[in-house]
C-alpha cells in the first residue's frame, strides 16, 4: 500500500494517517475497522477537490460536501419516517 494511504496504528486508540498533503495523529475510542472506514471516506472527499486548492480549502470543501450528504440524508429518513406515521394512523 502507499505510504501516504496507509493509516498506522500506534497503539492504544492512536493512529497516524494521510489526508490530502498533511499527515495527521489522532487518539479515538472507535473500533478500528470503523476508523479506517471514515478515515477513507474523509480522504475520497478532500482528493476529489482540484490540487490546486490549499490544504485547508480542500478540507473545508470536504466539510461541506459531508455536511450536504448528511443533510439530505437526514432529509429522506423524515420523508421515510412520515410515511409509516402516515400508515400506521390510516385506518384499515
Amino acid at each position: 500500500m502507499d505510504e501516504t494511504h496507509e493509516i498506522k496504528s500506534l497503539g492504544d486508540g492512536k493512529y497516524s494517517f494521510w489526508i490530502g498533503r498533511q499527515r495527521y495523529t489522532l487518539t479515538t475510542k472507535l473500533e478500528a475497522a470503523r476508523f479506517f472506514r471514515i478515515v477513507e471516506s474523509a480522504r475520497e472527499l478532500v482528493e476529489a477537490f482540484p490540487p490546486n486548492l490549499s490544504q485547508d480549502e480542500r478540507l473545508f470543501l470536504a466539510l461541506m460536501a459531508l455536511s450536504h450528504q448528511v443533510e439530505e440524508l437526514s432529509l429522506r429518513i423524515g420523508e421515510i419516517s412520515d410515511k409509516f406515521s402516515e400508515q400506521d394512523s390510516d385506518p384499515v
